[in-house]
């Protein structure tokens, strides 16, 4: 499990580094893009580990020099070793089997009695690693499930929405996007942004009571497409995935940053969903601004999809969608997904194989082999003049 867990958060540094990187100098990407770069280096970094664990580490194009303790690998042989005095190898292709099943059980026992010497990890080491990984993240995912049950206890007292131009646009914005049946819409004090919650059957938006009375109908419209754009989406999903991801593997603080570029990535698709579907589009940016005002603390870790998080990127939001940054076109689907797969599918061969430092190379191996059959060659020459007297 260390040699896993290891290889992870190399490949996983890697990939999202990568992501990160390529957005940083191309900041105008479209959303849509930026989304699937985000979601394909966080695939890959679950798919190459994994990929490397049932395969050879030959099929990799390169390899990374790791400290055996770090991948917990076992080196018994240490004939292949370079000599550490004067740097000259030593080769003991001649060594009778018995002297050299002798020497393996000898430090066999050395690593038993002190745990070093020989670069090997200890199984309690590793068995800790293990134990330390499943209980932290065990607590992270209660305390995940934990957030999810105070969102719902605190809007445990909603009541159904009784205001009727809210019931006709939401179902109408329903029918073109086939949500079928219509989201559940429903209103509750406790809120300050309005969020997306359930799957299927149970979908539901649920809006704080000041939207009724402090929204224009083009507002409350540009609202509500934005919420249903979560559910066409099924943004609820994603984003409790993305959660659980972070939940697991907490050590990797790179899972973070691209849990928060793709929230933001689909919040301005969201966006962009709502403002192709008014007559005016600036409806949302006007919704955006006066949603802004409503944000309250406990409403920025909601564990749901919701409108408004954070103040800053809402005004970032209402920028872009005033400055017309939405009606930039991006990519196709189809080529946004054979571009994932292809990149996928490569992975594993781009990806480094982790190896021990100090562990002889493929390429050495077939070198000492060479070496000491030519020595047992010239043994045999010698033996047979011996016997011939010469």
């Amino acid at each position: 499990m260390t040699a896993w867990l290891f290889t992870f958060l190399v490949h996983s540094t890697l990939w999202c580094g990568t992501a990160w990187l390529i957005l940083r100098l191309f900041p105008r990407t479209h959303a849509r893009l930026r989304e699937t770069i985000w979601c394909t280096a966080l695939a890959a970094s679950l798919i190459t580990p994994v990929a490397h664990t049932v395969s050879s580490s030959q099929s990799a194009i390169w390899q990374l020099r790791v400290p055996s303790f770090a991948t917990g690998a076992e080196r018994l042989h240490g004939d292949s070793e370079r000599g550490r005095g004067d740097g000259t190898a030593s080769v003991s292709a001649a060594a009778a089997p018995e002297a050299h099943g002798a020497a393996v059980e000898a430090r066999g026992e050395a690593a038993e009695a002190h745990g070093e010497g020989t670069g090997i990890a200890l199984p309690g080491g590793r068995n800790a690693i293990g134990i330390l990984w499943l209980t932290v993240a065990g607590g992270l995912l209660a305390v995940y499930l934990l957030r999810l049950r105070t969102i719902r206890r605190r809007i445990v007292h909603r009541e159904p929405v009784a205001d009727r131009r809210a019931s006709d646009a939401l179902a109408v914005l329903s029918r073109r996007a086939a949500l079928d049946p219509a989201p559940r819409l429903t209103e509750s004090h406790q809120l300050g942004s309005p969020i997306a919650i359930g799957v299927g059957a149970s979908r539901e938006i649920c809006v704080p009571v000041r939207a009724f009375h402090e929204l224009d109908d083009g507002e409350l419209s540009a609202l509500l497409g934005h919420e249903v754009a979560h559910h066409l989406r099924r943004d609820t999903v994603r984003l409790a995935f993305l959660n659980v991801l972070q939940a697991v593997f907490f050590f990797q603080p790179l899972f973070r940053l691209a849990a928060r570029e793709v929230q933001l990535a689909t919040e301005e698709q969201c966006d962009d969903w709502a403002a192709s579907q008014l007559e005016d589009p600036l409806s949302v940016a006007s919704c955006l601004a006066e949603v802004a005002g409503w944000v309250v603390p406990r409403d920025r870790r909601a564990p749901v999809p919701c409108i408004g998080r954070h103040r800053r990127q809402l005004e970032l939001r209402v920028r872009r969608l005033m400055a017309e940054e939405h009606t930039r076109h991006a990519p196709s689907r189809a080529w946004r997904r054979a571009s994932s797969i292809a990149l996928l599918a490569l992975a594993p061969l781009a990806a480094p194989a982790i190896a021990p430092a100090g562990t002889a190379s493929h390429g050495d191996g077939r070198a000492y082999e060479h070496m000491g059959q030519e020595h047992g060659e010239m043994s045999e020459r010698a033996d047979a003049r011996d016997w011939l007297g010469l």
